[in-house]
């Protein structure tokens, strides 16, 4: 190859530079629709590895597939058997069981209120003064104290 030829090819190049893109990254729909599907597997599979292993609830008991999708929940709620299925579940793998990506059901009630710590308490001034500027009445709602509640 001659240094005139290869000038020119150099020159063409430089010219055209948006020939040079398109040659590049021309994608025929078949291709795309390859790799949209690969890019789709591929979220799946690292949604189902972040489930299974490297999620907070990943110490919770339950059946694998409950880790990665509600569907199987789903097809039982369908089937009308959620009652049955939740009830061999709790047979299976104790008082404590995930049975979704984001679920977590309780077989007794103590388990359930150590877990989500409903304690009465007052509320703030604060949420008095608020509620005061948008009522001018005194209601249930702007209550604060637990004693006034229970009435």
């Amino acid at each position: 190859m001659s240094a005139a030829s290869t000038a020119l090819a150099f020159d063409s190049a430089i010219s055209s530079p948006s020939s040079y893109f398109n040659a590049l990254f021309t994608f025929s729909s078949s291709s795309l629709l390859l790799l949209a599907l690969s890019l789709c597997f591929l979220y799946f599979c690292a949604f189902a590895i972040y489930q299974l292993f490297l999620s907070p609830l990943s110490a919770l008991p339950g059946p694998w597939y409950a880790a990665i999708s509600d569907f199987w929940l789903t097809t039982h709620v369908v089937r009308l058997q959620q009652c049955k299925t939740v009830q061999t579940l709790f047979d299976k793998y104790g008082p404590v069981v995930r049975v979704g990506p984001n679920k977590v059901i309780f077989l007794d009630v103590t388990t359930m209120r150590s877990v989500y710590c409903v304690h009465k308490f007052d509320k703030s001034t604060y949420y008095k003064s608020l509620l005061t500027l948008v009522f001018s009445l005194s209601i249930c709602c702007s209550l604060n104290d637990v004693f006034f509640h229970t009435i």
